[in-house]
C-alpha cells in the first residue's frame, strides 16, 4: 500500500516525490502543572468541534464523503491507531510492540507528511502530555517514541521523516503542542479548546486534522479504560 516514494491504493497516486515544504515551527510540551484527572478529558473532549476528516479516522463517520482511497486509507488508518491506543494504555513497555502498527502508519496516505505519520505524531504528543499528568506508563510513551525513532527513513516523505524524529525526542508542531497543553489544563476553557483545535484543522490540507485525530484518540482511550475498568 506504500512505497519509498508515493503511496498508491487501488492503482490512484496520493502523494507527489519531490515537492518540498518548510516544516512547521516546533517546541517541546510545557509540563502540566500537576496530575490531569479523567473527568477534566472528558469535558475537554466534548468542547472540541471535530473535523470532517478527524471524525472519519476516528469513527469512521462520513467515510464517504473522502472518496474511495481516502476512505480506503482511514479504515486501515484506524485500526492501526485504534490498536497503537490500546497498547499504550496498557501499559506495554517493549518497543517491539509498537513497531508494527507504527511501520503500517508511516508512508500511508495523501501530502507532503501522510496521513499515517500525522497520526503517529499526534499521538506521540498526546502520550508525552498525559504521561506528565499520570494517565499513560512513562516507559509506555518511551517505548512508543522509541518506535518511531527505528522506523525506516524510506518508507515516508522527508518531510514526514523529519516531523517523526522531532516527535520521537518529544517535540511538536507548536499548533498541536499548543492544543495538547489545553488538555487537563484548568486555565483553558472551553472557548480557548475550541478556537485551538479549529486552528490546527486548519493546518494544511489535511495534516492538521489527522493530527489532531492522532491526538484524540489516546485521550478517548484514556477515558474509556476508565469507564470499562
Amino acid at each position: 500500500m506504500k512505497g519509498a516514494d508515493l503511496v498508491v491504493l487501488d492503482g490512484a497516486r496520493v502523494d507527489e516525490p519531490g515537492k518540498k515544504r518548510e516544516p512547521l515551527p516546533s517546541r517541546p510540551l510545557d509540563p502540566p502543572a500537576g496530575r490531569i484527572a479523567r473527568a477534566s478529558l472528558v469535558l475537554d473532549l466534548a468542547c472540541v468541534p471535530l473535523p470532517p476528516r478527524s471524525r472519519a479516522l476516528l469513527d469512521g463517520e462520513g467515510e464517504e464523503e473522502l472518496g474511495p482511497v481516502d476512505a480506503a486509507i482511514a479504515r486501515w488508518a484506524r485500526a492501526r491507531l485504534l490498536a497503537l491506543v490500546a497498547t499504550l494504555v496498557s501499559g506495554e513497555v517493549r518497543v517491539v510492540a509498537y513497531r508494527p502498527d507504527a511501520a503500517a502508519l508511516t508512508g500511508l496516505g495523501p501530502g507532503l507528511t501522510p496521513t499515517g505519520d500525522d497520526l503517529l505524531t499526534g499521538l506521540a504528543a498526546m502520550s508525552r502530555r498525559l504521561v506528565g499528568g499520570g494517565l499513560v506508563e512513562a516507559r509506555a510513551a518511551v517505548a512508543f517514541a522509541t518506535s518511531l525513532a527505528g522506523l525506516s527513513r524510506f518508507d515516508t516523505t522527508p518531510a514526514a521523516r523529519h516531523l517523526l524524529v522531532q516527535a520521537s525526542t518529544g517535540v511538536f508542531p507548536v499548533v498541536l503542542a499548543d492544543l495538547v497543553e489545553a488538555f487537563g489544563n484548568p486555565h483553558a476553557g472551553p472557548d480557548r479548546l475550541r478556537d485551538l483545535a479549529t486552528r490546527l484543522a486548519a493546518t494544511g490540507a489535511h495534516s492538521g486534522a489527522d493530527l489532531l485525530a492522532g491526538a484524540l484518540a489516546l485521550v478517548r482511550g484514556v477515558v474509556g479504560a476508565e469507564e470499562t475498568a
